[in-house]
């Protein structure tokens, strides 16, 4: 069993509509909807901080892919992204 904690700044790029964005984790590209971050900028360019967190369970001897998609409907900036994944158990 992991922990994992992805943290990043977010924004509408350039040429985009202001509305929610959001960014999801994925485990094997499955969403993780509970994992889901949405902000509304007030304008394109305006970053905005997001964190999303998870425990995930990698069956013994296996292995699990691990991935941060743009869960938006238009293309985003992103900066300073961090991901930290913990065994826990």
């Amino acid at each position: 069993r992991y922990s994992v904690m992805f943290g990043s700044n977010i924004a509408i790029a350039e040429g985009g509509t202001v509305e929610p964005i959001q960014v999801t984790l994925t485990i094997d590209g499955e969403q993780v909807p509970t994992s889901r971050a949405i902000v509304t900028p007030a304008a394109v360019g305006d970053f905005w901080n997001v964190t999303e967190f998870a425990y995930i369970t990698v069956p013994k001897g296996c292995c699990t892919t691990i991935a941060i998609e743009n869960s938006s409907t238009q293309p985003i900036d992103v900066q300073n992204a961090n991901i930290v994944i913990n065994r826990v158990a």
